[in-house]
This record gives C-alpha cells, sequence and structure tokens, in this order.
C-alpha cells in the first residue's frame, strides 16, 4: 500500500517550495520594474529627439525663409536671363533651377536631377562636396537608401529619390535625389540606447550575483533550519521517548500522531510502553 508523505516532510517541501518561489518572484518584481522605467525613460528619451528634431527643422525652414529678403541668391534664381533659357526649352537651366532652389530652402545636403540613368544636374550644400560620376543614378528598392559616405566624408545619409513628371510638352520625366546628413542624430540615439544597454547588463549582473548568493544562503540556511525542525527534531524526540521508557522515566503517554511520517514509531513506542506497563503491573501483583 502506498504510504502517504508525513507531515513533517510536507512542511519541509512547502518551505523550501515557498523560499525559492519568493525569491523567484523578488528576481521578477526586479526586472518588471527595471523595464518598466527604462522602457519609460526610452520613451521620453525619444519624444525629445523628435521634438528637437522637429525644432531643428522649423529654425531651418525659418532661416531659409529669411534669406528670400536677404540673400542675392533667391534673387538669381528668379533673374529674368534664367527664366528665359527655361522658357526656351534649356533643360540644364531648369535642372540647375531646381538644384539651387531645393538647396536653398530644404535642410539637405544634396540634390541631383537623374535622367535615363545620369546625373545632369547637382547642387550641394555649401562645405558639402559631391562628384556625379559616385552619387546615386536608380532609385532604391524600398522607400530609401542610407550611404555609408558621399564626398569622401563617412557618415549615415538618407537618399530619397523622387519621380518628376510635370506632363509638359517637351519635358521628359525625371528623378530628383535629395540626401540629407542623419550621422549626428543617429550617433545620439546610438549612443543612448548604448547607454541604456550596457547599465541594464551591469544591473543584471549586479541582481544575478545577488541572486546566486541569496540562493545559496536561503538553500544553505534554510535548509538546515527546516531539516532540524521538521526531520533531525522529531526524531530526536522519538530517542529520547523510547530512552526513558527503557529507563521507566517516561511521564504520559506516547501520542500517536496518524499525519506524522513518524506515527508507525510512534505507534511502536506507544505498544512498547503498554508492553512495559503490563509487564510491571504483572510484576507487582
Amino acid at each position: 500500500m502506498e504510504r502517504k508523505t508525513g507531515k513533517e516532510m510536507r512542511g519541509l517541501m512547502v518551505a523550501v517550495s515557498a523560499t525559492t518561489l519568493l525569491l523567484v518572484l523578488a528576481v521578477i518584481a526586479y526586472f518588471l520594474i527595471d523595464v518598466i522605467v527604462t522602457t519609460n525613460s526610452n520613451i521620453e528619451k525619444n519624444k525629445d529627439l523628435v521634438i528637437e528634431q522637429s525644432v531643428l527643422s522649423l529654425v531651418q525652414i525659418g532661416e531659409k525663409i529669411t534669406e528670400l529678403s536677404e540673400s542675392p541668391a533667391v534673387i538669381d534664381l528668379f533673374n529674368r536671363e534664367e527664366v528665359d533659357k527655361i522658357i526656351s526649352g534649356d533643360m540644364q537651366a531648369f535642372y540647375d533651377l531646381i538644384g539651387r532652389f531645393a538647396i536653398l530652402f530644404y535642410p539637405i545636403e544634396y540634390v541631383g536631377m537623374v535622367r535615363d540613368g545620369e546625373v545632369v544636374s547637382l547642387a550641394t550644400k555649401p562645405g558639402v562636396e559631391a562628384d556625379a560620376r559616385e552619387m546615386p543614378t536608380e532609385p532604391p528598392a524600398g522607400d530609401y537608401e542610407t550611404l555609408d559616405s558621399m564626398g569622401g566624408e563617412e557618415g549615415v545619409y538618407v537618399s530619397v529619390f523622387y519621380l518628376v513628371d510635370l506632363k509638359y510638352p517637351g519635358l521628359e520625366p525625371f528623378y530628383v535625389n535629395m540626401i540629407v546628413d542623419r550621422s549626428e542624430e543617429l550617433a545620439v540615439v546610438t549612443d543612448y540606447f548604448e547607454e541604456q544597454r550596457n547599465d541594464l547588463i551591469l544591473r543584471m549582473s549586479i541582481v544575478s550575483v545577488i541572486a546566486i548568493v541569496l540562493s545559496l544562503l536561503l538553500t544553505t540556511l534554510g535548509l538546515r533550519y527546516f531539516t532540524r525542525k521538521y526531520v533531525v527534531n522529531p526524531i530526536e524526540e522519538l530517542n529520547r521517548t523510547a530512552e526513558e521508557i527503557a529507563d521507566g522515566t517516561y511521564q504520559g503517554e506516547v501520542k500517536v500522531d496518524e499525519n506524522s511520517a513518524y506515527s508507525a514509531l510512534q505507534g511502536l513506542l506507544h505498544s512498547g510502553q503498554k508492553v512495559l506497563s503490563r509487564m510491571d503491573q504483572e510484576m507487582q501483583d
């Protein structure tokens, strides 16, 4: 017949399980809190970055608007000679005008007009160099592509193609390729998340070490305490009871706890006590 697990062993198992569960819950709670705090921080940081970039773009656009009334380049865009060239069908003048206009009014580093797989005109932001032979001439597979360098300068450059099809007689469709430098912005984002990652790794390492130490302490000290309470002490109590019964000094009657793992031993001692008591009674009679 299958024997039931005694209350002492059940108590030991419950104690060990509860201790381990508390440790696991504590570790889980820490990481949940850490993830929440880190995520909120990341959200706020990226919100700030988006706002800063929006403000920067608006400021740059505002500066370009100011140049409408101050820069000779703006006036040159609309001088009569250039306009006459375009009206007469000079497509090169038309492409050059688009390039100067885009660079003047938009915060970009490069703009190139591409027709039949060839850069037919380009313009760059002051201080930026670009070789038409090295610039993109075909639209990317997606909405954009990133370049590792431009004009000999390494960085992160975002390139976008727009198809221009004005439907005017004699005007063939062409692409406008615009490139903006996002090296500094992405460097800021990369540094931030690398800092967050390294900080998280450090905290995880510290928590792991603490968890291991606590686990060893709880396992060693906890098991020692609960083993003594639920195993060693009951056995020692049974030993003392047996010795006192044998010496005839035991007071009272041995109680049998049916829920105890030691109920069989308790029953044996109880029976032995009765036998000895009966023998003593017979001897006295």
